[in-house]
């Protein structure tokens, strides 16, 4: 062989060892879709948050919508139950990480044994009314008759038994309690199947239109103090299992800083951007607007922080309503250290 054709025969020899050495160390973007077609979904935590679907935890929803929860690493997932009690059991049953429900049934539990932690509120006081057919013209004209508060042992439950209970009417034996969906109530009113009913505060618009007559409206100063003794009543919240918090603290860190992330931007924008934001999370109710998010504003938190005035108020209606048989210290059921160190962060 020639000394030139050696030459070319080398050359070609090192073009090939070469291709073959690039084509080993790089893979072209369908061979690494082929190997791990779902990349991101793998990489995110799948966690369960039981609830019972309301605007009232209108920034955990907001935080899932914009994207807060997969930029956390995190893949959410939203199980629906009837009422609060049956999400939280849910939740110390396992099917569940997370629960979004008022902190009475919480507290309820733990004077019982079972040990939650609650890391944050989304409102500051009880934005509740409790609403009756025209005829009813004061809380005594229930008497006998069949009325709605949720579940025994829930906060509306606890709620309407108190109204009754402050004008001398005994809730167990005086009225007839309906077993309904809280969707339903408004209908069930105006149809006449109940004559009195907890409404939310955000359907004002609803009772209106149906003749409704509020006869006690919580976010009225007067009319919450009246009920609870302060204006403060954190007990919209979101909870986890004392054991989950334990064992568990990044991921309840990472859902904590979703939460402020998207209780900072609801905060900064118009209560219309806001319910744009929020109406795929409650198809087919066209009650989800502007006038809502402004109903719900002054109740809204600005930053997911649980006082110990409002604990204490909490108590103090769960003492006197027979909730639980003795007072429950601060420290040993809220832990707003999650919070903070995600303000810390991002405001």
């Amino acid at each position: 062989m020639s000394v030139l054709k050696k030459i070319i025969v080398s050359f070609l020899v090192l073009i090939l060892v070469a291709s073959t050495l690039v084509g080993c160390g790089e893979k072209t973007p369908e061979a690494n879709e082929a190997s791990n077609p779902n990349n991101e979904e793998q990489q995110l935590e799948k966690i369960v948050v039981s609830e019972l679907r309301s605007e009232f935890w209108l920034p955990v929803y907001l935080a899932d919508e914009l994207g807060y929860f997969k930029e956390e690493g995190l893949d959410v997932e939203f199980v629906t139950y009837k009422d609060g009690p049956l999400a939280f059991q849910g939740m110390h049953a396992g099917d569940s990480q997370f629960c979004m429900l008022s902190s009475e049934p919480v507290l309820r539990a733990y004077d019982q044994g079972k040990e939650s932690k609650i890391i944050l509120s989304t409102l500051t006081n009880k934005p509740y009314m409790f609403v009756t057919s025209p005829e009813i013209k004061s809380v005594k004209d229930l008497k006998g008759k069949v009325i709605f508060g949720g579940m025994p042992g829930s906060a509306p439950y606890s709620f309407v038994a108190s109204i009754l209970a402050s004008e001398g009417l005994d809730p167990e034996a005086d009225v007839t309690w309906a077993n309904l969906e809280y969707g339903a109530s408004l209908a069930a009113l105006e149809s006449g199947q109940i004559v009195g009913s907890y409404i939310r505060s955000t359907a004002k618009t609803e009772v209106a239109q149906m003749g409704g007559n509020i006869l006690v409206d919580a976010t009225i100063a007067d009319s919450h103090k009246k009920l609870y003794g302060s204006d403060k009543y954190e007990s919209t919240i979101v909870t986890v299992t004392k054991k989950y918090a334990e064992e568990n603290p990044e991921t309840v860190q990472k859902f904590t800083n979703a939460v402020v992330r998207a209780i900072i931007w609801q905060t900064e924008n118009t209560d219309e951007e806001v319910a744009r934001v929020a109406t795929p999370v409650f198809p087919g109710k066209s009650y989800i607007n502007a006038k809502l998010i402004e109903y719900l504003r002054s109740s809204l938190s600005v930053d997911g922080n649980i006082s110990e005035e409002g604990h204490n108020t909490i108590i103090d209606f769960c003492l006197k309503e027979g909730l639980i048989s003795s007072p429950i210290p601060y420290e040993d059921v809220i832990d707003t250290s999650f919070v903070k160190k995600s303000y810390q962060q991002f405001k």
